[in-house]
């Protein structure tokens, strides 16, 4: 009985996966990403070669009129997410090749409101979406446990962003960085 429940599920899960690849708006091979998960505005989605994910992965694109009418998720080759990453997307967000994201981490290009007193009539949640920007990750970047990225950031080629960082500007191409908010603490 096991077995045949295994079975059952591994066949339903790799229909599933199908289906999304198919949705996606183009897929890479070798494409990777473990259940559960959670990926919405899939046609807004490109996924290069070599891809990896695991578990409770969220990965949200939302259309939001008062930004972007094509927001954009973009993700090259051999890049590899841990565990519970988020990515929350109304403008764009593009990860270039060879990026390594540990667990627990959040990108963002937006944020609910404009942090302005108008806004504070209306709850989190019924707030219009803004942006300060796209967010760019640059080649072969390394970024650590529960590290959080925020609106209008550039990360350098080859930069590390240290654990727990919070990274709320431009981080310099080959630069170590920690902190709330994150600054260089090395450059390589």
């Amino acid at each position: 009985m096991v077995n045949m429940v295994s079975e059952i599920k591994n066949k339903y899960e790799k229909n599933e996966l199908e289906t999304l690849k198919m949705n996606l708006n183009s897929v890479g091979v070798n494409f990777s990403i473990l259940f559960p998960y959670m990926i919405s505005g899939e046609s807004y989605i490109s996924i290069g070669d070599n891809f990896r994910a695991l578990q409770n992965c969220r990965f949200q694109v939302i259309q939001e009129v008062n930004i972007n009418q094509s927001p954009e998720l973009s993700i090259g080759n051999n890049v590899s997410f841990e565990s519970n990453c988020h990515i929350g997307v109304v403008n764009k967000i593009v990860i270039e090749d060879g990026v390594m994201i540990a667990s627990n981490v959040f990108i963002s290009d937006h944020f609910h409101g404009t942090i302005s007193k108008d806004d504070f009539c209306d709850i989190p949640d019924k707030r219009e979406l803004s942006s300060k920007g796209i967010v760019l990750i640059h080649k072969n970047v390394w970024i650590g446990d529960s590290v959080c990225i925020l609106s209008g950031v550039t990360i350098g080629e080859n930069a590390i962003i240290g654990a727990n960082a919070v990274v709320t500007k431009d981080v310099p191409a080959n630069a170590v960085v920690a902190g709330v908010p994150a600054v260089v603490i090395k450059q390589l």
